[in-house]
């Protein structure tokens, strides 16, 4: 990924072209508690600590699926519920991640984050199975933001100060995750805290029963499977339609 030749500079101001009035915004999140790891996010932070906007108060966390402005036209109770149950149908084990290095996008410095066995991409088309995502990038890049800049700077005053932390990046221990988190966030608040409404258990495989499974019963179960996913995925798709007929007919009042 090509760096910027500058920061940006991120304003902290309201922005209610944005977010219309509406005061949530829903992101599926992966939570970083590993005790090394908040360590070594601190520590750069601190050395970036001229460069950022002071008060980010977002927990360490790695962005997985941008939902969307929490609405009745937008990310809907239906649409939450419907991605739950996707998350549940399927048997998600717990992913293992480790650090790359250090880098920046023009907004924002970030730890890189490495998924070898594209474990995160399952999670992220189970999410989509329901509800497309809001804004996706053109690339998913997992990461950690570390806070977001408080001015305009060359790349390489940025490159600078995290050189000399790369080394130590690269050896925090693996990661292990054992959760999905669905966080929402203040809209009016750019660096706001996530607030943690759902919790997703990602279960490790256990085996419950030896005897050999009926090749035809399982045949049933997988058709039995899909078709849940597709009425979830239709249940969800009425509901926008619903929601657009009736926001397009209010409009023509």
């Amino acid at each position: 990924m090509p760096l910027p030749s500058h920061t940006f500079a991120v304003s902290l101001n309201d922005l209610p072209d944005w977010h219309q009035g509406i005061r949530q915004y829903a992101v599926w999140c992966l939570p970083v508690d590993n005790p090394d790891w908040q360590a070594f996010i601190h520590q750069a932070q601190v050395a970036l600590a001229s460069l950022l906007h002071t008060g980010y108060a977002r927990q360490p966390h790695i962005t997985l699926f941008a939902a969307g402005l929490v609405d009745k036209n937008h990310y809907t109770d239906i649409m939450r519920c419907a991605q739950i149950q996707s998350l549940e149908l399927y048997s998600l084990s717990p992913v293992l991640l480790t650090a790359s290095s250090l880098s920046t996008f023009s907004t924002a410095p970030w730890l890189g984050i490495t998924d070898e066995d594209n474990q995160l991409q399952r999670l992220r088309k189970v999410l989509g199975l329901t509800h497309r995502e809001d804004s996706p990038p053109p690339r998913y890049q997992p990461h950690v933001t570390l806070g977001f800049y408080n001015d305009i700077y060359p790349i390489e005053t940025v490159l600078e100060r995290l050189e000399p932390l790369q080394q130590q990046a690269l050896a925090l221990p693996p990661l292990r995750i054992d959760r999905l988190q669905l966080c929402y966030y203040d809209t009016r608040q750019v660096q706001g805290r996530l607030d943690v409404k759902e919790n997703i258990e990602l279960k490790a495989e256990t085996t419950v029963d030896n005897s050999p499974l009926d090749p035809l019963e399982a045949i049933r179960q997988m058709r039995r499977d899909q078709l849940r996913v597709c009425a979830l995925k239709q249940k969800t798709e009425l509901e926008q339609l619903i929601s657009s007929a009736d926001k397009e007919s209010k409009q023509n009042r």
